[in-house]
């Protein structure tokens, strides 16, 4: 009768020294909803292998989501942390996979600005979103286009100009 040897607790791996493992590529390519996607970036932070990244263009005012993949391992992490379900890995043909070096552009948009002071936000996808479901609810009251900064010396100015009548 043979006994399975267990390791000594110091040479057991985390969950994410076991992501990091190189594996062999999968013929995947990566697709995103431009419809669903708000830019928010939370498949670039969890992407083990920085696959995905984001770019910023500062003369056009552009963000991108860029996608490299030569150095995905398909491991599925961007979909699953994606809140619009919006990336999907989808299977490619064996001789219709062309992996690319350079890092291809998934997602495009312009990043809007304080109205006041003119300091960067949030995608303008992002926007559009929360404006539509705070429509819905017909509460919006909230101040996209202004910075926390902005927001909170205008909330000032009202409560003052209340006061004051």
């Amino acid at each position: 009768m043979k006994f399975h040897r267990f390791e000594p607790e110091d040479k057991m791996m985390s969950r994410r020294e076991f992501l990091r493992i190189p594996r062999a590529k999968n013929d995947v390519i990566l697709i995103l909803d431009k419809e669903k996607c708000t830019g928010c970036g939370l498949c670039t932070i969890d992407c083990p292998t920085k696959a995905l990244t984001l770019s910023q263009d500062v003369e056009r005012d552009s963000y991108q989501i860029l996608f490299q993949q030569e150095i995905c391992n398909a491991c599925g992490v961007c979909e699953k942390s994606c809140p619009e379900d919006c990336l999907q890995m989808i299977g490619q043909e064996p001789e219709k996979k062309k992996i690319g070096r350079e890092p291809k552009a998934i997602f495009n948009d312009e990043i809007s600005k304080c109205m006041e002071c003119g300091i960067p936000l949030f995608p303008q996808a992002m926007v559009k979103k929360l404006e539509s479901k705070l429509f819905m609810i017909k509460e919006c009251a909230w101040p996209f286009h202004l910075c926390s900064s902005c927001r909170m010396k205008s909330q000032f100015q009202n409560e003052m100009i209340k006061n004051k009548g």
